[in-house]
């Protein structure tokens, strides 16, 4: 039922997240088994976005099921996707229309307080977009956003009487490390990238408006490193952005391109003064 077998690593982390919780909510919390919570957060929030770019399954009640269950065990609605993602970072490419582009908050830069308060400020745009997007759903006879976020409050209200401690530590952390770094890593692949002329310039959409990471990360968190690829054509499968990278790869600056997502972060946002911190503007 998969339109691609290459999801069958999407449904295993959707599958293993929730078990390793339950087995620990059970049997006492193994900080080993916690650290791979922590590792399949981050895969799970890329696979709810991967999903709202391109639905995973062949029938509609198998993708809602998936969006559901996304929901709940992310503690991130799905629906937020269309409105604030693909409505609007898709559609303006980083560029002065994007609600989350990283230089509406302190003009260009790119350094670690810069990372840190990044999501903090994402959500000062988000909620408030989401708050207002679920009435207008509503009016058009769509509860699916009202039903994902009531279902968010009802099992975690559920799971907290039953113990707070383990829910904060086996639940919400987890889901507030997948937030931060769902919201983090715009951040880390848009700072000091050209801002984008977006769709509604009638402008192709540029290559050098995202960074990209051709490491390690893609195999545990689905090719998310190949992040110009994606915004070239954003209901292109994720197993199918390194081709897709390696076609326009002319079209990319260089240092727009990372091997390693660690030394990227340990070098520019850690290091500081002492790394590379080069922004469009420099090459301009």
């Amino acid at each position: 039922m998969l339109l691609r077998m290459a999801d069958i690593q999407s449904v295993i982390y959707i599958v293993a997240y929730p078990s390793l919780m339950a087995y620990q909510w059970l049997n006492g919390i193994q900080w080993p088994l916690f650290a791979l919570m922590l590792i399949l957060s981050v895969g799970l929030s890329v696979v709810q976005h991967n999903h709202t770019h391109l639905r995973m399954w062949k029938n509609k009640p198998m993708n809602r099921g998936t969006d559901w269950v996304l929901s709940v065990i992310q503690g991130v609605p799905s629906f937020v996707f269309f409105p604030s993602h693909i409505g609007n970072h898709h559609r303006h490419n980083h560029g002065p229309e994007d609600e989350t582009r990283t230089y509406r908050f302190g003009g260009h830069h790119n350094h670690i307080i810069g990372y840190l308060l990044h999501p903090i400020q994402a959500l000062s745009v988000l909620i408030p977009k989401m708050v207002r997007h679920i009435p207008k759903r509503w009016k058009k006879g769509d509860y699916w956003p009202f039903i994902e976020t009531f279902s968010i409050l009802i099992v975690s209200g559920l799971l907290i009487s039953i113990d707070a401690y383990l829910w904060f530590v086996l639940v919400a952390l987890p889901q507030l490390h997948g937030v931060h770094w769902l919201l983090g890593s715009n951040y880390l692949q848009h700072a000091g990238a050209r801002p984008g002329a977006g769709v509604e310039a009638g402008a192709d959409t540029p290559y050098d408006c995202s960074r990209n990471f051709t490491g390690f990360v893609n195999l545990m968190w689905f090719n998310i490193g190949y992040h110009s690829a994606h915004h070239g054509a954003p209901r292109a499968h994720w197993a199918d952005l390194p081709k897709l990278h390696e076609e326009h790869r002319y079209l990319m600056v260089d240092w727009l391109v990372e091997r390693s997502l660690g030394v990227y972060v340990a070098r520019t946002l850690c290091l500081g003064g002492l790394g590379r911190q080069r922004t469009y503007q420099q090459d301009a």
